[in-house]
């Protein structure tokens, strides 16, 4: 078979799945174009059933298939025999099984998204185990100028292919743009070579070093033998080596002696529209999930000034998108982008210190899940409206970390206060002990 187009292929593959799905049973094949002439190729004899290739339970009725149908489905090769490196590395992934299973019981949420445009634009399944290659699913800030995201995406190749690269705002770090620029990438990669391995090797090692490597062949002539001898580095050759090894464990897992994690529903992620950007923060308050699950799946949105700067759209877990909707429509629009978490200095109520903050109760009592009339007293941490300001500007007033050998009339003296008020701000006694490390505030605070 030809790797060289991609309906082609899942004209093809459907034939494969017929042996192995029994839930198909009742598909026909197309027949094969009468020009198409078999070759010793083994890559393109990929629809040939192999007596290695192992069936998978049919689904029940109605039954959505797994992430890992899906792919088996979307696979070109059949089995694990491509060559001896791909069994190394196979080997190598299954030698720790259980980290194996936890490392794509992590990945799932955005496996599901990287997978749904798999399918919508008929590419290989082997293609959606990229980002597992790169970095385990794990969205990877840049290191200075080196790569970035899920699909280490290097900075000149990201900004030639549309994403955003700055210090405020990284696409390479955004699933759905970089996703979207990857796959635009790699169906021309694949128009390019006439091969989706070679796509694969250009993804690592540019389309330029495997363009003169193939030396003008067809890299769907060549066998597996002959395409791991061009001459490119021995990490592009082993990260081809790598994706097969990852399909050929997920094809049949138990005879590495691995376990498939189930999906969770509620890891299924959706695209939220924003009526116009959100502080992280604010948005993981809303939908009730933790600020690191969430930055997570929007890790793009990375202000200097802040510990993560507006998001204009967010991708949630399905489960957490009503109550997210619900929370959002009680706050204004205009009141979406800067929020930052303060300790109160005194005692106030929510009514109150909403007036404070030029903002209205039911969006401060929805941002911290507080109910109205609820007694502010001090120390309370809350998100509230506003960027994030230095410690002399901030609602908690300037702040001191005690040392070693710190006294309280030397912090006093420090800072050109009275001893009396440096005790009163902090609720303490002249008797008071200081521990090293502790925070002291050291100027009136702003509520």
């Amino acid at each position: 078979m030809k790797v060289s187009a991609f309906p082609r292929w899942r004209q093809l593959a459907t034939c494969c799945a017929l042996v192995t799905l029994a839930a198909c049973s009742n598909m026909q094949p197309r027949p094969a174009p009468a020009n198409t002439t078999p070759v010793a190729n083994p890559v393109r004899q990929i629809a040939e059933p192999q007596a290695t290739v192992p069936a998978f339970a049919p689904l029940a009725s109605g039954q959505a298939p797994t992430p890992w149908q899906r792919l088996r489905q979307r696979f070109l090769l059949p089995s694990c025999d491509y060559s001896n490196a791909v069994m190394v590395e196979a080997r190598r992934y299954a030698s720790h099984p259980e980290r194996f299973s936890n490392t794509w019981r992590s990945a799932l949420p955005l496996l599901l998204l990287v997978l749904d445009r798999v399918e919508r634009h008929d590419l290989p399944g082997e293609l959606a185990l990229l980002p597992y290659v790169e970095s385990h699913y794990r969205q990877l800030p840049a290191n200075g100028n080196g790569a970035a995201g899920m699909w280490q995406l290097m900075g000149r190749t990201a900004v030639d292919h549309g994403l955003r690269v700055s210090p405020s705002h990284d696409e390479r770090l955004d699933a759905l743009a970089a996703t979207d620029a990857v796959i635009e990438l790699m169906e021309r990669y694949d128009r390019e070579f006439g091969d989706w391995r070679a796509a694969d090797l250009a993804f690592n090692a540019g389309e330029f070093r495997v363009k003169n490597a193939l030396a003008g062949r067809r890299a769907s002539d060549l066998s597996a033998e002959t395409l791991a001898r061009i001459k490119l580095n021995a990490t592009t050759h082993q990260h081809l080596a790598r994706l097969i090894a990852l399909a050929c464990i997920i094809r049949d897992p138990q005879q590495f002696g691995v376990t498939l994690p189930d999906v969770d529903p509620a890891t299924v992620l959706h695209e939220v529209a924003l009526p116009t950007a959100i502080d992280l923060r604010l948005a993981a308050a809303l939908s009730e999930l933790p600020m690191a699950e969430l930055f997570r799946f929007n890790a793009a949105w990375t202000g200097q000034s802040s510990q993560s700067g507006p998001a204009s759209r967010l991708l949630l877990p399905i489960v957490n998108v009503d109550r997210f909707n619900r929370a959002l429509a009680q706050l204004p629009a205009t009141n979406l982008d800067a929020w930052h978490v303060e300790p109160v200095a005194a005692l106030t109520t929510i009514e109150a210190l909403a007036t404070a903050l030029n903002t209205t109760p039911t969006a401060l009592a929805a941002a911290n899940h507080l109910e109205a009339g609820t007694v502010i007293v001090p120390g309370m941490k809350l998100l509230v409206p506003g960027a994030e300001r230095g410690p002399e500007r901030n609602g908690i007033g300037q702040l001191h970390t005690i040392k070693r050998g710190d006294t309280l009339s030397a912090i006093a003296g420090r800072y050109g206060i009275s001893l009396k008020n440096l005790l009163r701000w902090n609720a303490m006694t002249i008797k008071s002990i200081l521990r090293p490390g502790a925070i002291l505030r050291v100027t009136e605070a702003a509520f």
